[in-house]
C-alpha cells in the first residue's frame, strides 16, 4: 500500500458534496432512530449475504450506548463508535452549514487527511480489528450482532 492510498482525503471528499452528506445523514440518522425507538433497523445485508458480520456491524449499538453515556458497553460493542460519532457530527455540520464555512472545514480536514493520513489509517485498523474480532472472538462476534 502505498503513502498516496493511506493519504489520500476521503472525508474532506464527502464534506465537499452536500448531497452525499445529507444522505450519509439521513441514512445514519433513520437507522439510530429505528434502534433507538426499539424498532427493526435495517438489516446488515453484508451479514445477510455472508453469514458474517460486517466491519461495521454493532456500530448502532454502540453508538446508542455512546448516546446512553456507556462508555464502556459502547467498546465492547464496537470500538470504532466513537470515531464513527465525530465523523458522522462534522458530515452533519457540514451538511447544514453555509459553503463559506464547509469549504473551510473541509480544506482543514483535506490537510489533516494529507498530512497525517488519519482517516486511511483508520479504515484500515476498522478492517484489522473486524478481522480480529472475526479470528478469535467469532462466536461472541456474531451472538453479540444476532442481538
Amino acid at each position: 500500500m502505498t503513502r498516496a492510498t493511506v493519504f489520500r482525503p476521503i472525508l474532506s471528499t464527502i464534506l465537499r458534496d452536500r448531497k452525499l452528506s445529507i444522505a450519509i445523514c439521513a441514512v445514519a440518522f433513520l437507522q439510530l432512530l429505528l434502534v433507538f425507538a426499539r424498532l427493526p433497523g435495517w438489516p446488515c445485508p453484508f451479514f445477510h449475504a455472508s453469514g458474517l458480520p460486517c466491519p461495521g456491524c454493532g456500530m448502532t449499538r454502540a453508538s446508542l450506548f455512546l448516546a446512553h453515556g456507556q462508555l464502556k458497553q459502547a467498546i465492547i460493542a464496537h470500538a470504532f463508535a466513537p470515531f464513527f460519532l465525530i465523523a458522522l457530527s462534522i458530515i452533519t455540520f457540514c451538511a447544514a452549514s453555509p459553503r463559506t464555512y464547509v469549504t473551510s472545514i473541509a480544506n482543514k480536514a483535506e490537510a489533516l487527511e494529507r498530512y497525517t493520513g488519519i482517516t486511511g489509517l483508520l479504515l484500515i485498523g476498522l478492517i484489522v480489528y473486524w478481522l480480529a474480532r472475526l479470528l478469535f472472538m467469532q462466536g461472541a462476534f456474531v451472538r453479540m450482532i444476532q442481538g
